[in-house]
């Protein structure tokens, strides 16, 4: 037996078993009995070192819901070193704390900026530095999912299709942001307001959760959301919107302010229905003393501010980078190395890096490209449209992903 073939079975099959353990944590259940045989009667048939590589820790892994879903878990094997899974609930102490910095970070800079603009430099400086920091990071994992999905097929080789597809995909972006540039900025808009709605949507706390509705109230939060990011900036600062529009499509400013002021309203009143019938959801669930909703309220308030009063471009930022960002990058850490923060934290350096320097060096010739005293609309445009380019593979691989069920949680 290859035990290191064996080993990379044993990670897709955890990943594949993965989604029972999370629909566990979500039953109305009030203990979990887990068995299993690792060993035979007469001792163990691998080496120990073959344990504690492969075995042990996919275990950790795989019940760390469950004592976060506030189950009983008690299988006599947790007591064996290596499977412990007292500091594996860490992620859920970090999530809420994220929630109130980022939640007092989103409302000082929507106040701060409400007070009196920036420079459009000094904006510019900030939104690279802030998507250079957590942005880009947050998608330099989509390799490991694109690995599970291909390397049964195509085996050590499985890089060579998934590049070639990856950077088709974003080539592709690139081609419909030149040759027909209005009809990709709708579409990715309303690409990107779904993914951002449904990613940032925790279905244990939607309306309808643990119930026949479970699916429609999850969907209405995750329109809700989406709209959240978008519909303000369109009814609310039309004219900001349409100077960043004007970047990317061969329309004049005053002919999409007058577009955008013809769409916006109607818009906002069905987004705005959705969030208030959310919001109306989690400040119930607050008041009645149910976890995690007053969380969820806070986040949806301070959001909501953000994007009333800020600027697009630095509220887009702060939203993409603070919340999205590091809630999938979190997630993505704690699936690496669930045993502690700074083990989690290692594990994502460690493999994200190779991809984060490929798209800072995909950046900078894109730069090149543009011309060192580019104006500032060009490097909108190079930002912008990179940020699409690499968003779409992103997007397909993830959702891919999840239809393998190789990846849970948010995404």
């Amino acid at each position: 037996t290859d035990p290191v073939r064996l080993g990379g079975l044993a990670e897709r099959y955890a990943i594949w078993i993965g989604q029972y353990f999370n629909a566990l944590a979500e039953a109305d259940v009030p203990v979990v009995m887990v068995h299993d045989d690792i060993v035979w009667s007469s001792g163990p048939f691998m080496q120990p070192a073959w344990y504690r590589k492969y075995l042990f820790p996919n275990y950790q892994k795989l019940f760390a819901p469950l004592p976060e879903a506030s189950r009983t878990l008690r299988p006599g094997s947790l007591r064996r070193p290596g499977l412990r899974q007292s500091e594996s609930c860490w992620v859920s102490a970090v999530e809420n704390r994220h929630v109130v910095f980022a939640s007092t970070m989103t409302l000082l800079v929507a106040v701060a900026h409400f007070a009196g603009s920036l420079p459009a430099t000094l904006e510019l400086t900030l939104l690279v530095v802030m998507i250079s920091i957590l942005g880009i990071p947050h998608g330099a994992l989509d390799h490991l999912p694109g690995r599970f999905l291909l390397e049964g097929s195509f085996g050590r080789a499985w890089w060579l299709p998934f590049g070639i597809a990856y950077l088709a995909l974003a080539a592709v972006v690139v081609a419909a942001w030149l040759i027909a540039p209005l009809p990709t900025l709708v579409g990715f808009l309303a690409v990107s307001a779904w993914h951002f709605g449904s990613g940032d949507v925790k279905a244990s706390l939607a309306l309808g959760a643990g119930t026949k509705r479970a699916a429609l109230g999850a969907t209405l939060e995750a329109v809700a959301r989406g709209s959240l990011i978008f519909v303000p900036l369109l009814h609310l600062h039309p004219e900001s919107t349409s100077q960043l529009f004007a970047c990317l499509v061969p329309l004049t400013s005053d002919t999409i302010v007058d577009s955008i002021v013809a769409v916006s309203p109607h818009l906002f009143l069905l987004g705005g229905a959705a969030f208030a019938v959310v919001m109306a959801h989690h400040l119930g669930g607050w008041a009645e003393g149910r976890p995690g909703h007053g969380g969820v309220a806070l986040e949806l308030a301070s959001l909501a501010a953000l994007f009333c009063l800020a600027e697009p471009l630095i509220a887009f930022t702060v939203y993409f980078c603070l919340w999205h960002s590091f809630r999938h990058s979190l997630s993505q850490a704690f699936r690496l190395d669930p045993s502690s923060p700074r083990a989690a934290f290692r594990a994502f350096v460690r493999h994200a890096w190779p991809m984060s320097v490929a798209a800072f060096l995909l950046a900078a010739a894109a730069f090149v490209v543009a011309g060192v005293e580019a104006s500032a609309e060009r490097v909108v445009w190079v930002v912008f449209v990179g940020l699409s380019a690499l968003t779409a593979p992103h997007i397909v691989v993830n959702s891919l992903a999840d239809r393998a069920n190789l990846v849970g949680g948010r995404a």
